[in-house]
């Protein structure tokens, strides 16, 4: 969101109070939590925002076993055939384990952990 945060402050400012909310207002625990939003990542394709909410969920105590029924989950409730794209995205997956990782996105999960 760096250009909107640039151009189009008011819109940025605004994004990062609905979050604040969301995050205020949320009733899951967290872990519920981080493993809806890797679903939604994965559901939205979006490479960047499956490995930054693996990483979440790793670091809110989401075990592997989970993420991973997750992710078969959501690829066979998504599209039940061949759909492989997630697996290039998780690449070497461990890497999303470490304290240190960056998913090189800017959104709020990076923000967080």
């Amino acid at each position: 969101m760096r250009f909107t945060e640039e151009y189009f402050r008011e819109y940025a400012e605004a994004m990062d109070e609905v979050e604040t909310v969301m995050d205020m207002k949320c009733p899951f625990d967290e872990k519920t939590r981080r493993l809806i939003a890797f679903a939604l990542a994965i559901k939205d394709r979006n490479p960047t925002a499956v490995k930054a909410q693996f990483h979440a969920a790793v670091m809110s105590g989401v075990k592997f076993k989970e993420l991973a029924y997750v992710e078969s989950m959501v690829e066979f409730e998504g599209s039940r055939y061949g759909n492989t794209w997630l697996h290039e995205a998780l690449g070497d997956w461990t890497q999303l384990t470490k304290d240190d990782y960056n998913a090189g996105c800017s959104c709020g999960v990076v923000r967080r952990y």
